[in-house]
């Protein structure tokens, strides 16, 4: 019987191979693309001058940075330093920070190249800014100054302070600052130290003390001389920006901090890296400050220094 069965089998079996899908063989993945390593661009720190507000700042951005940030000291002579400049204004590669005014003026001679500055007080009268070139405000933390003060003295309410021109800018970003700690700023602008000595004293009955900023254009040795005598022969207080000005009479030195500055300075070169422009505001300002409060001072104007405070108070002046 089985003979008669095999015709029928094979022909089955046949017609059961033929129904069945062939197998696809399904082509290798393709290689995953190469990955290309990010390499962070080389940054040189141009410096003004040799003094300790702009060689600390460039030794811990150099610090930072390690083998990729490399410090140039600039001369007195504006000329020379855009000669030195001018071989890095095809390093498309390089990304630039200056500190100080003159090393600031120089790198503008570096147009299409990103540059940030620090450092640098009345950044506007030299027209410093453009969408690659942005900075660092010089200024303390605004902030912590204006809670510090209230701190020490909850009754303040009205301050003044004096200034050359250009600063609209900072003098809008500290208005809005003081309000929210309770304090009006009166703002006066100025163009030589005799006006700054009469608009200091023509404050005297609106204020209860003066923010003083580091504007060397309108504030001589001799006019500073003169408000600290002013301030403290009428019982105002003066929130100073040295440690020095202390001993003349001032209540609280607000002055920079050098690490805050720096490491604001390298998240601007961060953020810009890859782009066109650098991104954000023109300026960025501080949010951290070394405070100094004058103990003498304090007693004097009946004002009891708080316990988180008394820190800031132990040196003697």
């Amino acid at each position: 019987m089985l003979k008669y069965w095999r015709p029928a089998l094979v022909t089955v079996a046949m017609l059961l191979y033929g129904c069945t899908p062939p197998v696809k063989v399904q082509p290798p993945p393709p290689p995953p693309p190469p990955v290309v390593k990010h390499v962070a661009p080389e940054v040189v720190i141009f410096v003004s001058e040799n003094i300790p507000a702009y060689t600390k700042v460039a030794n811990l951005l150099a610090r930072q940075l390690g083998r990729r940030g490399s410090i140039r000291y600039l001369t007195p002579s504006q000329v020379e330093n855009i000669r030195m400049l001018e071989p890095y204004r095809n390093e498309e590669r390089k990304q630039f920070v200056s500190v100080g005014m003159s090393a600031s003026i120089a790198a503008k001679s570096l147009p299409d190249r990103q540059v940030v500055f620090c450092q640098v007080f009345n950044y506007q009268e030299y027209g410093l800014l453009s969408p690659k070139h942005k900075g660092v405000s010089m200024i303390p933390s605004i902030s912590r100054t204006f809670a510090t003060w209230r701190a020490l003295s909850p009754s303040t309410t009205d301050v003044g302070v004096i200034g050359g021109p250009g600063l609209e800018d900072m003098m809008q970003v500290a208005s809005a600052i003081a309000k929210r700690h309770g304090i009006t700023l009166h703002i006066a602008t100025v163009n030589t130290d005799k006006e700054y000595l009469f608009a200091y004293k023509q404050m005297a009955d609106k204020v209860q003390g003066y923010w003083l900023l580091p504007d060397n254009r309108v504030l001589s040795g001799n006019a500073l001389r003169e408000v600290m005598t002013f301030s403290v022969r009428n019982s105002k207080q003066v929130v100073v920006f040295s440690n020095e000005l202390l001993n003349l009479g001032g209540l609280l030195s607000v002055t920079s901090d050098y690490r805050n500055i720096a490491q604001q300075v390298l998240d601007r070169l961060e953020s810009a890296e890859g782009a066109e422009n650098i991104p954000g505001p023109d300026i960025v300002y501080p949010d951290r400050a070394a405070l100094r409060i004058n103990p003498v001072m304090a007693q004097r104007l009946g004002l009891a220094i708080p316990r988180r405070y008394k820190k800031y108070a132990r040196e003697h002046y």
